[in-house]
Formats: C-alpha cells, structure tokens, sequence
C-alpha cells in the first residue's frame, strides 16, 4: 500500500465562535506556498452515503484554519504497537476524498481550492489509466464536460463587450447560412446570442445527435438543429441543451474568422498563463491526460464543441472562475456588469441568484458554478460567496450524480478542521 505524500502550508488559525451549517470554509492566509498532495492510499473503507446538497447561501464568511495539533483527541493504541495521530487539515481532507470517491469506484480525481483567488491546495489521487500504477498527478487534464459553458461564455461575451455583436442581435441565420443549411426551420433565424447562453433559444436536447453516434462533428450537430423544428420561440422557455454552446462556438468562429479554440485560447487562456487545455477526442489520451473510459464507437467529444469538450486541470478551472471576480489580483476578461449578468437567473425574476445565467449555474446566496457530467465523467466548479473557489474532476462512475459533489467536498473540510464555534 502506497503513503500518501505531500506538502502543507501553514495556516492561520482566527477565534471566531460562528456556527456553520454545511459549508465549511478554510484559510487563504498563508505565508508560504499552497499544499500540494498526491493521495495514493487504498481505501478498506465504503463511502457514507449522503443527499446531495449545495453549499449552504446564508454562511457569512469566515477565516479559520485546522485544529492545531494540540487540540486533537488523545490516541490510544495496544501496548507495543505504534500509534498514529489522526489526520488534520489537507491530509484529512485528501484522505476524506480519496476513501469517498477512489473508494466508491472512480479511478481518478483532483481537486484545487482557492480564497481571494489565491490557489491554497491542490491534489490528485487515483491513477490516469484504470487498472495501472501510473498514479495521477495535479498537472494531469481530466474532461470536464460542461464547465466548457462558462468558458465558450466568456469568449461570446468578450465580443459583446468589443461591440463585434449584440445580445440581442439574431444569429440564427447567420449561422444556417455559414452551414449551407437549405431549409432552416421557423423560427431559428430569430435566435439571438442571449438566447443561446441562456437556453432559451427554442432548441431541444437533441442528445441523440451528441452522444449516439449520429453525427460527427459539432458542425454537423449545429446543422442538423437548424433543420428540424424548434420546441419553443427564442427567447420563450429554458431548454437546458448542448445545441446552444455548440452553436456559440460556432458563432465566435464566424464573427472572428479563426476557430474557436484558438480564439479562446488568445483571449481567455494565455492571459491568464493557461496552457494545455484542449478540445480533446473520445479516445486516445495525451500526455498527462487522465483517460476516460469511453464505450467503443462513441464519438461524443468531437461532436460538443464549445459546449463540453475541454479537458482541464482544477487549478486551471479555480484561476478561470477566480478571473471574473473584481476583487481578486490579475487580469480580468470581462467588466463587472457583464459577469452580473452571467450570474443572473432567466429562469425566475423574483429569485435572481437561482437558476441559470449565462453559461453558470446559480445555487443562491451568491454561489455560482457548473457541473460537468459524460461517460466516465464528473465535474464540478463552485464560486462560493465567501471567497472561497474550488474544482474537482473525477474519471469514474462514482458519485453517479455529480452535484453530489457538492456535500463530499463540504464534508472533505469538516473532515480536514475548517470549521469555526
């Protein structure tokens, strides 16, 4: 059985006697380097099986740091054998995730936490091929399914805010004609970019067309939508479906003349020194590329586009996400009006913060994010209000649903001491 290794960074501990529910929040002041841990123990132990929750949106925030040492229980042990302490801080919480989710069945995870935009821990655990003692590192890519929304979001919007194309401007039939589409349906030329990042551009799921096989690019997908009917008006209902981010890819593609993973890359990535992400195939992982297990003849990856088909690190993710928010160091890809719009709801104006925005998902309270789920895949990123920003993706089957992550990584701190009162 492998040992766990890692790096700690001190943390430091505030005496605050507040009560937190089930968001638990750790501490970004450091004074040296983030940890960095790569979990290679196996688990004897099942998962507990817990609701899948959000974070909850009335926590204020708060700053505190592990139980030091000193405050842990007494440890008792048989006379002659040796006695370990128990765990705190991120060994705790990598060994809480790590008998959870490695434990449960995936092969490989990683996680990255940061506050203030800080990055204060990263760590891999698993191995990137199932089956095989080639451990996961924290510079290993994973798919990350539609967190790829945010990103193509970003890139749509920066347009907006250059002036190259409104929110409310059609571009329906700007893209049927770019597509040599003979008979767009009714109603699709009225699409506009607004309908597109919020999933209410009329579209169905068309889930077949990305993940049956029928087609073979994004292209063709887009093609194929426009010459079937629409299920509602643009601008009616939310649809949630991947025919509107492969759309929006298609879209910056036109509007910039270059395509679209280039474009991100020039106006997203390398400013924010990004590099190794990629729109990448189903099968054939690169180098420090975690594999997926894919089912033979599935051609998925290659047919979402702008819509999940990134593969990224969590740091990568955390640094992204950090981006948009106006009180964290660095550059920053859009204004502050434009990021308020992406995390305002269309789904209900009298509950804001809930629903979905502009490529985000909203939980409440300030809380903004996206999952990302495909065959083998599991994703989630969280922008908490209180500063705190956290990633982590999983290759496996386990946790079936993904927004269960959500409660592991909260459960993960408490395991780890970041919890105050």
């Amino acid at each position: 059985m492998f040992g766990p290794r890692q790096r700690t960074v001190p943390l430091v501990l505030s005496a605050l006697g507040l009560a937190v529910a089930s968001c638990a929040t750790p501490t970004a002041e450091s004074g040296g380097p983030e940890s960095v841990s790569t979990v290679t123990t196996t688990p004897d132990n099942v998962p507990i099986d817990h609701p899948a929750s959000f974070p909850d949106p009335d926590v204020d925030r708060v700053t505190i740091a592990p139980f030091p040492p000193t405050s842990a229980p007494p440890v008792f042990g048989v006379p002659g054998t040796e006695v370990f302490p128990p765990l705190t801080g991120w060994e705790a919480f990598d060994a809480y995730l790590n008998r959870v989710i490695i434990g449960g069945g995936s092969s490989a995870a990683s996680v990255a936490v940061s506050i203030d935009g800080e990055i204060v821990h990263r760590a891999a655990m698993g191995v990137r091929t199932r089956g095989s003692f080639d451990l996961a590192e924290t510079q290993d890519r994973f798919r990350i399914g539609s967190i790829s929304k945010p990103i193509t979001a970003i890139a749509m919007l920066q347009l907006v805010e250059e002036g190259v194309i409104g929110l409310d401007d059609p571009v329906g039939g700007l893209v049927a004609e770019g597509l040599n589409v003979d008979q767009p349906r009714a109603g699709t030329a009225d699409i506009t970019v607004r309908n597109l990042l919020t999933h209410t551009s009329g579209f169905g799921p068309h889930d077949n067309l990305f993940f049956g096989g029928q087609v073979e690019s994004c292209e063709e997908a887009a093609r194929t939508g426009f010459e079937r009917s629409l299920q509602g008006a643009p601008g009616g209902a939310f649809r949630y479906s991947n025919m509107n981010f492969c759309v929006l890819g298609i879209v910056i593609e036109q509007l910039t003349g270059q395509p679209y993973e280039e474009v991100v890359y020039e106006r997203l990535l390398t400013p924010l020194g990004i590099s190794g992400m990629r729109l990448a195939p189903t099968f054939d992982p690169g180098p420090d590329e975690v594999e997926h297990y894919s089912s033979e003849g599935r051609n998925y990856m290659e047919v979402l586009g702008g819509a999940g088909a990134w593969i990224a690190t969590p740091s990568d993710l955390v640094t992204i996400i950090d981006s948009l928010d106006p009180t964290t160091p660095g550059w920053k890809p859009l204004e502050p009006e434009t990021v308020a719009l992406m995390k305002t709801s269309v789904n209900d104006p009298s509950v804001p913060d809930r629903g979905y925005g502009m490529g985000m998902i909203l939980y409440g309270g300030g809380n903004a994010g996206h999952t990302g789920t495909i065959e083998s895949t599991h994703a989630m990123l969280l922008d908490r209000a209180d500063n705190v920003t956290w990633a982590i993706t999983v290759s496996g089957d386990y946790p079936k649903e993904t927004p269960r992550l959500a409660t592991i990584i909260d459960d993960a701190l408490i395991a780890g001491g970041f919890i105050s009162g």
